[in-house]
């Protein structure tokens, strides 16, 4: 995983801040330790967090842990099987 300890406590900080059951995953590049590069693609599952409180959360996020490419997708837990969502799941980390 290319995050550092502090970028995903602040990740996971901000997240559970706003919604304590939310589930996370990080996914895409940064999953893989060989490759360099890429932005932070996170999944954010929720039944609590809405649109305004995704725009919310990037700035808090990128707020913390500096100003990078930032790709923050919600996704409600009855959406969870949809193909983005699962993918991210089964080939993501969990934070």
């Amino acid at each position: 995983m290319r995050l550092s300890a502090e970028e995903a406590r602040a990740i996971v900080e901000e997240i559970r801040h706003r919604d304590p059951e939310a589930e996370i995953y990080l996914y895409g590049s940064r999953v893989d330790d060989s490759a360099r590069g890429g932005d932070i693609d996170l999944l954010v599952l929720s039944d609590q967090l809405g649109f305004r409180d995704l725009l919310r959360l990037r700035l808090a996020i990128l707020d913390r842990i500096g100003w990078q490419k930032l790709d923050l997708v919600l996704r409600s837990r009855d959406r969870a099987g949809e193909p983005l969502a699962a993918a991210a799941r089964e080939d993501g980390i969990r934070l």
